[in-house]
């Protein structure tokens, strides 16, 4: 695995660019209502995977970055605090650009639909990242990944010492006692349920770090893979074994790659109000292959664009101050 500037994996930001790019044909192609068949719309049906891809990482790289740090069990309280201010000022904004953009997009020639509707209930909902708990609506549909996160981020935070215990049967029990429970809970909002796409990244890390070997390693991805096989689905859990081998033993280098990785998070916030909205805006004056394929490209390019921006001014701010908190030395 190559470390990229500033300490970054240079396999993961690249992963991190598939992901990102792969959920975003996704939803312009098939999510968007415009296709509705043919090969533009057969390209991107698989795309979804690349939230799986971000599981996986995630499993892998908030250990590897805890241990890095020291983290300690009473470190929670900063770890959280670090995680909010990293990731909730972009996620706050985003929510207020959809809104806006869901009352602007009211005014364009030939609008169909009606006039958006939200309640204070709904939007409270989103602080605590529980709307598909409580089964209200997201602003954006992409943001019920992101309470899977935060739950992860909960769980972590609290068990890492765990993962990362001295004694083999500790990290290994804890890491069984993960998959065992993803098994009798089916509830696709909660984090349980792909707990195996995590525990897949979580082996990674543990072979990354030394506390397991290779052969270890290949056996637990074999125990995830059929545990997720049977939650999730054989595809999904070939993608998360896979991604997870890639993160440990293949080395991508591509610059394009590890731009979009940088800017994966903020691209993935807003794919769907800007290239979404394109692509239904659009939808109702293009016709015909050609056309169909330049407004695929213009949201697309103009989601990315966004992203970009997104990036310099709203998410590296965030990233700088999560950075400026540390943990307490020992």
């Amino acid at each position: 695995m190559t470390s990229s500037p500033g300490g970054r994996l240079g396999t993961v930001d690249c992963l991190r660019g598939v992901a990102a790019l792969s959920v975003a044909w996704y939803h312009c192609t098939n999510g968007s209502g415009v296709l509705h068949e043919g090969w533009l719309r057969s390209s991107g049906s698989y795309g979804w995977l690349g939230v799986e891809m971000f599981f996986v990482i995630s499993g892998f790289i908030v250990p590897y970055s805890l241990y890095a740090a020291g983290y300690h069990g009473r470190d929670f309280g900063r770890f959280l605090v670090k995680r909010i201010a990293r990731l909730d000022p972009p996620y706050f904004c985003d929510i207020l650009l959809c809104i806006a953009l869901s009352y602007l997009v009211t005014l364009a020639p030939g609008f169909r639909g009606g006039r958006p509707q939200y309640t204070w209930g709904q939007l409270a909902a989103h602080i605590g990242y529980v709307n598909s708990v409580v089964h209200l609506r997201w602003v954006n549909v992409v943001f019920w990944s992101l309470a899977i996160e935060f739950q992860y981020y909960l769980l972590i935070g609290i068990t890492f010492p765990l993962l990362v215990a001295r004694r083999n049967v500790v990290r290994f029990g804890f890491l069984g006692l993960l998959l065992v429970l993803s098994i009798p809970i089916r509830d696709g909002s909660l984090v349980f349920f792909y707990l195996p796409l995590f525990v897949a990244g979580m082996l990674a890390f543990q072979c990354k770090a030394g506390l397991i070997s290779t052969r270890v390693l290949l056996g637990g991805l074999l125990v995830a893979g059929a545990v997720g096989c049977f939650g999730n689905g054989p595809l999904t859990a070939c993608v998360g074994v896979a991604t997870a081998l890639i993160v440990r033993f293949v080395k991508l280098r591509s610059s394009r790659l590890t731009g979009f990785g940088l800017i994966s998070y903020s691209l993935y916030l807003l794919h769907v109000p800007i290239g979404g909205k394109i692509m239904n805006l659009g939808g109702r004056f293009v016709h015909g292959a050609p056309a169909m394929i330049a407004l695929l490209a213009a949201a697309m390019a103009a989601s990315i664009a966004a992203a970009a921006v997104f990036y310099r001014y709203v998410e590296l701010p965030s990233q700088r101050l999560s950075s400026s908190i540390r943990y307490k030395a020992v």
